[in-house]
């Protein structure tokens, strides 16, 4: 935002006052770092049994066992309130441009299903805190498999951020009264959400943390995940409009900045609406491919992170 303000404003002291700014939140980040270390001893009373019981919706599967493990270590570490907490601060940053920036002014019309992709791509940072947490390495003694915990870890990172998404959603179709949209950018949201963390899951199985340094599959990975939020974004952007490009570069040669975002009508956003959704089942279905592909990729895996 400081930066938008130099670019139009071009006034000496806007430069001044943001570098100060800037130098004031480091100033007091700083601050808040301790430099002592406490170890902590906490005592739990048995969680497993509760937790396994409130997962009936999985069955008596092997992965049901090993989600509600997988939540009794993250309860125990205490990782979940963190790992909620920074799941969350990306959106609330979204949340606060909405509120502060008025988007019917902006060159580039921002709604409600251009934020929905966001939230599926988040679930990368997620899935890779969930397998840096302990080590599986006592797992290779127990009759489980490396796709049986996989699998396990991306039914937790849905169920334990499914609902914040959820609420982010309809918190941003109130602020920017788009309340039509809002069915669409939820199986967006979900579509995308389970896609991105499926093919995290696939290409990198218990290692993101390694594999994010492998050039191949991390080419694997921008292509899979580049080219349907492309088109997600030029889709809502667009909401149908084929001719939206035309008049919006237009304006933006003409204006600059101070260009007008281009309005849709109902007809409109329904033909915008039925292309956002063949691209989510598209990812619906590739994410179904995935999962069945996670036995001949990582089967004969052990369990090491």
């Amino acid at each position: 935002m400081w930066g938008l303000a130099i670019q139009r404003e071009q006034a000496v002291w806007i430069v001044l006052a943001s570098l100060f700014g800037c130098a004031m939140i480091g100033l007091v980040s700083s601050l808040l770092i301790l430099d002592d270390f406490e170890a902590k001893v906490i005592e739990h009373e048995d969680m497993f049994e509760p937790t396994y019981a409130r997962l009936k919706f999985l069955g008596k599967s092997d992965v049901r066992l090993l989600v509600a493990k997988e939540f009794v270590d993250l309860r125990r570490s205490g990782a979940l309130k963190k790992m909620t907490v920074s799941y969350s601060i990306p959106l609330l940053v979204l949340l606060g441009m909405a509120w502060l920036v008025d988007f019917a002014e902006a060159p580039i019309p921002i709604n409600l299903l251009s934020y929905a992709p966001f939230l599926g791509f988040f679930g990368f940072n997620f899935y890779s805190w969930l397998t840096a947490l302990d080590s599986p390495d006592f797992m290779n003694g127990l009759p489980l498999s490396v796709p049986q915990l996989i699998r396990a870890k991306v039914v937790v990172y849905f169920i334990a951020t499914s609902w914040i998404s959820f609420l982010f959603l309809v918190i941003m179709a109130w602020r920017l009264d788009e309340w039509g949209a809002l069915p669409i950018g939820l199986i967006v949201m979900f579509a995308n959400s389970i896609y991105i963390v499926a093919l995290t899951a696939f290409l990198m199985g218990l290692r993101p943390n390694k594999a994010i340094f492998d050039g191949a599959i991390m080419t694997w990975f921008w292509i899979g995940t580049v080219l349907p939020l492309l088109a997600l974004f030029l889709l809502s952007f667009t909401q149908g409009d084929t001719e939206f490009y035309q008049n919006w570069l237009s304006q933006v040669q003409e204006d600059g900045l101070d260009a007008q975002s281009v309005s849709f009508d109902s007809e409109q956003m329904r033909q915008g609406f039925w292309g956002m959704l063949t691209v989510s089942l598209g990812l619906i279905g590739a994410s179904g491919l995935l999962w069945k592909l996670m036995d001949r990729r990582w089967g004969k895996s052990a369990f090491d992170n």
